[in-house]
Parts: C-alpha cells; sequence; structure tokens
C-alpha cells in the first residue's frame, strides 16, 4: 500500500478515536465560540490535527442544525484551487450559498486559509457582512496578523494546536511507561507516527519536508534553498538552546556558504511563522522587566529533532526533556518565558493569569553535585512563588521549599502545578 494510502486510513482511524473520544480538549475549548460571531483561528503545525478538529467540530454542528448551513472549503483540495488567487470569486460564492438559506444562520468552515489571497478581508466581509460564524485554520503561528489583525482586533479568537501530548499519547496506546517515555522523547506526537506499518523517521521526514516546501520556500522563494536547510538543521538540533545570529552567522560561514545576521533573522522568523520552533521572551526575575536578547528556541516537537540528530546518536536528554516541558506548558495555556536571575537562569518562568511558578528541569539529580546546581538555581529568587525541579528521577528529592516532580508525573497530570485550577 503506498504511503500515502496508509496516511489516509490512519487519518480516518485517528478521526474515529478523536470523535468517540470522552470529549476532545481542543473542541471543548471551540465549543462556547460556535455561535458567536468571532472568527474562530485554529493555528499549529502542519499535520498536527487541525483537519480533524475541523471534523469533529462539523460533527457535533450536524447534531444541532441542518446540514446546508454547514459550509466547508478544504484549499489543500484541488476541487477549490480555483480559489486560491481569486478571493472575490470564493466570497460570492459563499455569499450565494448563504442567501439559499433564507435567513437560516450559516457554519463557514475553512481548512488551511492562509494558502488564500486577501484572506483576512474576505474571512473578515463574511463574518461582518453575511453574519456567519467563521472557522478557520493553518499552518502558520498567526493566521491574523499585521495591519489588518489591528482592524480586527476584538473579533476574532485564536485557538493553538499541537501534535500529541504524552499524556494523549498514553490514553491513544494505553501505555504509560519508560519506554513510552523513551518513545515518545524520541519521536514525538505527531498523529501520523502512530499508525499501523508506518515507519516513524519516513513519517515524519515527510511531514518536515512538506513544511520546509510549502509553508517557507514557498512563501520565500527569495531564500537560498541550501542556506536556509542547513540553518534549519542547525537550529532543530540544537533545541533548547540560546540563539545568537552572530555565532549563528560565523558559523554557518565557516562550514557552509556565507549567512549574514540578517539572513539569520529572515530565517528564524520563518521557522517560527511555520511552528517549527518557539522563541519564548526571556524574564528577568529580579527586575520584573522583559529581555529581547539571547532568546532560546524550541522545536515544536522531539522528533525534529531526532531527525537532526540521527535516530541512533546519543542523545542529549536534557535538552529534550526542557522541550517536551516547555510545549506542555504552552499546549495547556500558560504563559512561559525562559528566566533571568542576579546570577543565573531559571528555566521557565510560568504564568496563569496573576498566579506564577518556577520550573527547573534536568536529565536526572544523578549526583549531589547535580541535585545541589539544579536546585541552587533558586538561591536569588526571593520571592514566594512555587518553585519545581522536574527530573526523570522516582525519588522524590524536595528540599528547602522547592518541590521535586517526576516528569511522567508532571505530563501526565498526576501531579498538579500549584498555580493549575
Amino acid at each position: 500500500m503506498r504511503f500515502l494510502d496508509k496516511l489516509t486510513l490512519f487519518f480516518e482511524f485517528t478521526y474515529e478515536f478523536w470523535i468517540n473520544s470522552e470529549k476532545s480538549w481542543h473542541t471543548s475549548r471551540i465549543r462556547p465560540y460556535y455561535k458567536s460571531d468571532l472568527i474562530k483561528s485554529i493555528a499549529g503545525i502542519r499535520r498536527c490535527g487541525k483537519s480533524t478538529i475541523l471534523k469533529q467540530i462539523i460533527e457535533e454542528l450536524s447534531e444541532r442544525v441542518s446540514d446546508d448551513q454547514i459550509i466547508f472549503y478544504d484549499f489543500e483540495d484541488f476541487d477549490n484551487e480555483h480559489y486560491l488567487h481569486d478571493p472575490q470569486g470564493f466570497y460570492h460564492d459563499v455569499k450565494n450559498r448563504i442567501a439559499a438559506l433564507a435567513g437560516k444562520k450559516a457554519y463557514i468552515l475553512i481548512d488551511e486559509v492562509q494558502y488564500m489571497d486577501r484572506y483576512i478581508p474576505i474571512i473578515a466581509s463574511i463574518r461582518s457582512a453575511l453574519g456567519a460564524s467563521v472557522f478557520v485554520t493553518g499552518s502558520t503561528s498567526t493566521l491574523i496578523s499585521g495591519e489588518l489583525a489591528d482592524k480586527l482586533t476584538g473579533r476574532y479568537v485564536e485557538f493553538s494546536v499541537f501534535p500529541f501530548s504524552y499524556d494523549e499519547v498514553v490514553q491513544f496506546t494505553g501505555h504509560d511507561d519508560e519506554e513510552t517515555l523513551a518513545d515518545y522523547l524520541k519521536w514525538g506526537g505527531f498523529p501520523v507516527r502512530f499508525a499501523p506499518a508506518i515507519n516513524a523517521r519516513t513519517a515524519i521526514q515527510d511531514i518536515l519536508s512538506s513544511i520546509v516546501e510549502r509553508d517557507i520556500l514557498g512563501r520565500h522563494p527569495e531564500f537560498d534553498r541550501w542556506n536556509f536547510r542547513n540553518f534549519l538543521s542547525y537550529i532543530l538540533a540544537y533545541t533548547s538552546n540560546r540563539i545568537s545570529t552572530e555565532s549563528l552567522s560565523t558559523f554557518i560561514s565557516v562550514n557552509e556558504k556565507k549567512i549574514s545576521t540578517t539572513t539569520c533573522y529572515k530565517y528564524l522568523e520563518a521557522m517560527r511563522e511555520a511552528n517549527l520552533i518557539s522563541m519564548p521572551v526571556r524574564f528577568d526575575i529580579r527586575r520584573k522587566e522583559m529581555l529581547k536578547t539571547r532568546r532560546k528556541s524550541y522545536a515544536t516537537d522531539p522528533s525534529l529533532v531526532t531527525l537532526q540528530r540521527g535516530s541512533t546518536a546519543p542523545f542529549d536528554l536534557g535538552d529534550i526533556l526542557e522541550t517536551v516541558a516547555y510545549n506542555e506548558l504552552v499546549s495547556r495555556g500558560y504563559e512561559v518565558h525562559t528566566g533571568k536571575t542576579y546570577n543565573g537562569e531559571i528555566d521557565f518562568v510560568v504564568t496563569n493569569r496573576v498566579k506564577r511558578c518556577y520550573i527547573q528541569v534536568a536529565y536526572l539529580l544523578a549526583s549531589e553535585e547535580v541535585v545541589e546546581r539544579e536546585f541552587k538555581a533558586y538561591s536569588s529568587v526571593k520571592d514566594n512563588w512555587p518553585k519545581y525541579v522536574i527530573s526523570l528521577d522516582k525519588p522524590d528529592f524536595s528540599q528547602r521549599g522547592i518541590i521535586h516532580m517526576n516528569v511522567r508525573n508532571f505530563l501526565t497530570g498526576r501531579r498538579k502545578l500549584a498555580i493549575e485550577p
């Protein structure tokens, strides 16, 4: 069976899993907005399940309204290709279909909307002039951005979608053990890799190639393809490291073609827009201010790191664990920054509305020196917000009011952060 045929069968299977599960967390967040005139923007990396979420919304809507009120467009479907460069024609088609409803409310769902020219004013017009409830998905980090986003302020709501978390993998596979965690740290949570008879490396490589070709180089034909691919490989391989465009420029200029710091900035932004990486802002804990320099970069899924490091190469599991912890915190809806102290750093400053906590991530607390180093990181943090050290260790190393937590307990939610509702 061809790879794409296997992929199609798998997504049909995955769709049934989501529909028949107790309730999708993503759908439960979106459900209160079904009838709202706010534009519902669902963004995430390619192949993370956005289309499945739209299908789930359609399934739920079909239980409440008639089928003709649900109008769906998939802009990766060849049947809709003629609209990509004809937004006016698309608008008139939607307008005519809504007119045929004779006053009934329309629900417009558009998959991969970013492929259509001038899509922001079009969906804004559908919302305001035609009174429809609009849902859009896309593979860019922010679907509604730039100058036009200012005009839509207060008229849209964004939902971020991620590959499966470790807890979702546990629910999907029915296994929660050291082997399952080790597999997740290597091959991550893209749904496609859980299909029967699918080679994980082949599946993830296909996803990454699609992202690079369609979501990055397709939008930036000016990029030097060789330079960019080498740059991307370096950034993903060194996940959770601080980014210095000057150092990157020097490194890549020595080893490959010459690259400027300006080009480094453009490459990083393109990777961020395509949801391949996140670059949280640094927070100076002592001065209570945001810092613009020396930000870290985190890969969106550990499998993207595996592709660059090699599946059999020794892994720096500390980097991977930190990356997984960051993605977990962001997927839970927290505001996450990296932290700067007076004489060091804290991995994460995590905010939930007005509450805050601090998190250090370590591979193993294998010696007294390592324990001292990880817990001592909090020595200059004088406030009383909760402080955590998360690692693979099973024994509880909590001390000095600092809470130690096993990473599996954290990822599955068996142990809660004090700032959680």
